[in-house]
């Protein structure tokens, strides 16, 4: 089981750690600890790089973490480097969301029923969606990120 490094700190981009378990391709590994954050909870995974190699993929399996490789890596010990533009880019569009999804509630009584995020854009679908004051939602999020 993976220590979470992002648990702790979700501004950590560098950290060591051990390999702990490595698939037969040598493509997949579990570190005893990571800061990389695997798609989980609509968010998509972090990428980076493990001794230079690039981490193309992280998902939980259960209670472990695996981070899916470009090529093996060599030692036993590794270097992880998350991919800081992207994971800063998730972390404000799932801030966004939740504030826009409470205004939203808080305002007009409507539920988000689903969020996306993606590289270019985010989309947040909310329940019957009708006539509302775009302004003062707007305004009302606007207020909360001051």
């Amino acid at each position: 089981m993976s220590e979470r490094l992002y648990y702790h700190d979700s501004y950590l981009t560098s950290f060591e750690a051990r390999v702990i378990w490595l698939s037969e391709d040598g493509l997949s590994v579990e570190l005893d600890r990571s800061a990389f954050y695997p798609t989980s909870g609509g968010q998509p995974h972090d990428l980076g790089l493990l001794d230079g190699i690039a981490v193309t993929e992280v998902k939980e399996e259960g209670e472990r973490v695996l981070h899916r490789l470009a090529a093996p890596v060599a030692g036993p010990v590794v270097r992880g480097e998350v991919d800081w533009p992207r994971r800063l880019d998730h972390m404000r569009q799932h801030t966004g969301q939740h504030v826009l999804s409470a205004v939203l509630e808080e305002l007009f009584g409507l539920r988000t029923v689903s969020f996306h995020m993606g590289a270019d854009y985010a989309t947040v679908d909310v329940e019957h969606f009708g006539t509302v004051d775009l302004a003062a939602v707007e305004k009302a999020v606007n207020a909360r990120l001051m």
